[in-house]
């Protein structure tokens, strides 16, 4: 009895499609924020902030150069 249940549960939730789930730019992926034990700066563009007792590093021209002490 359960079977029929989650079986019948599980064909009426619609197919979740992840190529226009990506496409949507309010629902795309975020790239985070790296985590290492000795931050440094990249560029000319990075510049580092300690807040609570963390610091990180932020860069105005490349995302990619987020970092994180800790």
């Amino acid at each position: 009895m359960w079977a029929l249940i989650r079986n019948s549960f599980a064909s009426a939730r619609p197919a979740l499609n992840t190529s226009s789930f990506l496409q949507n730019p309010i629902l795309s992926q975020v790239r985070g924020m790296k985590v290492k034990s000795a931050v440094k700066k990249f560029c000319t563009g990075c510049y580092i902030v300690r807040r609570k007792g963390r610091t990180y590093v932020y860069c105005k021209s490349n995302p990619k150069h987020k970092q994180r002490q800790g």
